[in-house]
C-alpha cells in the first residue's frame, strides 16, 4: 500500500470515535529470578549513584553550581513585586525568569531552605523523579509490580543516570526529570483511572511545552484524560492568578515577547539548542527562511509523529506512543537545550526490552550505539567546545566535540554540522522508523466485543492483538 493510501487509512481509522479498548491492565511480565534481579540491579544503583556522588562532590564547583536553579532561587524574591520578575535578569549569567508564575510559586514555598538546602532539595527530587520514569516505563510494557520490575528498574537507573541530559539536568539543577515523571506516571496508570490527565496538566502548567501530550489523548479517545488534564491546567493558571495576580497577568499578556529573552542572553543557534529551529538557525542565521523551513517540518514531522502515536497507543504501545510524542515535543519546541533530552530515558528501557525480547545481538548493539551516543563521557573541554587540559573534568555528550558558541556553527564541515545537530538528526531517525513502521502495518486495530463497548469496562481485551512496532510481540500482555 502507498504512503499516501496508508495515512488517509491511519487518518480514517483514528477519526472515529469508537470506544478505543482501555489501557493499564495487563502486567503479566516479569524477569527470571524476580529475588537475584531485585538484588543485583539494587547493587548496580547503589554503586552508581555513589560514583555520581563522588564524582559530583570531587568537582563540586562545576558540578553542584546549579545555576539555572539560582535563577529560579533569586527571581522568586520578585514574585510579589509585579512583573519585575519577568523584567529583571538574575543568577551568576544574569538570566532572564521565563515560567510561568504557577513555577515560581513551587520555589517560593521551599525558600526557607535557603539556595544550599534547595539544592539538596532539588537533587534528591531529580534522582527519584528518575528512578520513577524508570519504573513506571518498564509497567508501560506490562512487567507487574514486584522485586523483579524493582531490580530491572534499578539496574536500568544505574544505567540512564549516566545519559548525558540527565547529568546536565542535575548539573544546571532544572526541573526536567520532574515534568517528565509527572507525563510518564500520569500516562503510565490505566485508562479507568478518573484522575489520569492530572500530571500532564500540572506539567503543562508548570511548563508550556507538554501541553502536547492534552492533544496526544484526545487523538487516542481518551477525552476524559484530556479534560481532567486541561482543567488542571487552567487550575494552575488561577492558581497563579490568586496567589501573584500581576505577575500573571503580565505573564499571559506577554507570553511571546518573555519566551523570546533567551534568545538575548543565549542564542537560539547555539549547538545547546537540539531543536528544529536551532539547526535551521544554525544554517541560515537568526531570520525568516529559518523560520520558514522550521514550521514546514515541523508540520510535516508533527502530523506524521502525531498519527503514529495514536496508532501506538491504539494498538496498546503505550510508551511508543508517549515517546514518539515526546519527541515531537523536542523538535517542535523554538528551544530544546541537551538537558531538555531526557526523553532519551524511556527511550533507553523501549530499547533495552527489545533487545530483551527479540533476543537478537543487534537490538543489544543498537541499544548500546544509542547509550554512548547520549552518554556523558568525562572530558576537559572549554567553552567554545576545545580539550582543555586545564579544565575539570565534566559530563560532556559527544555533540559538544563540535565548536560551538562565537558563531563558529555557521563554519562547521559536514561533519561538524552532523556531529552538532546529533540530537536532533537521531531523534528524527528514530521517530521516522517507528512512523513508518506503525503507519505501514495494516492490521486491524483492536476493537471491544459489541457488549463490551457499550459499557467500556476496563478489563476489557483486544479481539486481535497487534504486533509491537518495536519487539515484534503483542502489545496486550
Amino acid at each position: 500500500m502507498s504512503l499516501p493510501r496508508v495515512l488517509v487509512t491511519s487518518c480514517r481509522e483514528l477519526l472515529t470515535l469508537a470506544p478505543r479498548v482501555p489501557f493499564g491492565h495487563e502486567h503479566s511480565r516479569e524477569p527470571r529470578r524476580p529475588g537475584r534481579v531485585a538484588l543485583v540491579g539494587g547493587a548496580l544503583m547503589v554503586l552508581s549513584l555513589g560514583l555520581w556522588a563522588l564524582w559530583t562532590y570531587l568537582n563540586r564547583r562545576d558540578m553542584w553550581h546549579m545555576l539555572d536553579l539560582s535563577v529560579y532561587h533569586d527571581a522568586v524574591h520578585r514574585l510579589r513585586d509585579g512583573d519585575r520578575i519577568y523584567t529583571e535578569n538574575y543568577g551568576k549569567w544574569e538570566l532572564p525568569f521565563i515560567y510561568p508564575p504557577i513555577s515560581g510559586l513551587l520555589f517560593y514555598i521551599v525558600l526557607p531552605l535557603g539556595f544550599a538546602g534547595l539544592k539538596w532539595f532539588m537533587a534528591c527530587l531529580s534522582l527519584l523523579s528518575l528512578f520513577a520514569v524508570v519504573w513506571a516505563s518498564w509497567g508501560m510494557l506490562g512487567y507487574r509490580r514486584g522485586a523483579g520490575r524493582f531490580g530491572v528498574s534499578a539496574a536500568t537507573f544505574a544505567v540512564v543516570l549516566w545519559l548525558e541530559p540527565v547529568e546536565w539536568t542535575l548539573v544546571w539543577g532544572q526541573i526536567n526529570l520532574l515534568l517528565l515523571a509527572l507525563i510518564v506516571l500520569d500516562l503510565a496508570l490505566p485508562d479507568d483511572r478518573r484522575y489520569k490527565g492530572i500530571g500532564v496538566g500540572v506539567a503543562a502548567g508548570l511548563k508550556l511545552t507538554p501541553a502536547i501530550f492534552v492533544v496526544y489523548l484526545l487523538i487516542t479517545r481518551r477525552f476524559r484524560a484530556a479534560a481532567v488534564a486541561s482543567g488542571a491546567f487552567v487550575g494552575t493558571v488561577l492558581v497563579g492568578l490568586v496567589a501573584a495576580p500581576s505577575a500573571s497577568a503580565y505573564y499571559w499578556a506577554n507570553l511571546v515577547s518573555i519566551s523570546g529573552k533567551v534568545n538575548s542572553k543565549l542564542s537560539v543557534g547555539t549547538l545547546n539548542n537540539q531543536s528544529v529551529q536551532g539547526m535551521f538557525t544554525r544554517m541560515l542565521g537568526d531570520g525568516g527562511p529559518a523560520k520558514g523551513l522550521w514550521l514546514l517540518l515541523c508540520l510535516v514531522i508533527g502530523a506524521l509523529g502525531l498519527l503514529a502515536a495514536a496508532r501506538a497507543s491504539l494498538y496498546g504501545n503505550e510508551l511508543v506512543g508517549v515517546v514518539i510524542t515526546g519527541g515531537l515535543s523536542l523538535f517542535v519546541s523554538p528551544i530544546s537545550w541537551s538537558h531538555h533530552w531526557v526523553w532519551v530515558v524511556p527511550v533507553f528501557v523501549l530499547l533495552t526490552h527489545t533487545a530483551l525480547t527479540r533476543a537478537r545481538p543487534l537490538w543489544w548493539w543498537l541499544t548500546g550505539a544509542f547509550f554512548a551516543f547520549f552518554a556523558a563521557w568525562p572530558m576537559r573541554l572549554n567553552v567554545l567546545g576545545d580539550w582543555d587540559g586545564t579544565q575539570t573534568l565534566q559530563p560532556w555528550g559527544l555533540i559538544w566535540l563540535a565548536p560551538r558558541d562565537g558563531d563558529r556553527e555557521r563554519h562547521w564541515t559536514p561533519l561538524e554540522f552532523v556531529l552538532g545537530n546529533g540530537y536532533l538528526f537521531a531523534g528524527i531517525v528514530l521517530t521516522l522508523i517507528l512512523v513508518l513502521r506503525i503507519l505501514r502495518d495494516r492490521g486491524p486495530l483492536p476493537t471491544l466485543p459489541a457488549q463490551a463497548a457499550e459499557s467500556a469496562p476496563a478489563t476489557a481485551t483486544p479481539d486481535s492483538p497487534a504486533p509491537d512496532p518495536v519487539s515484534g510481540g503483542s502489545g496486550r500482555r
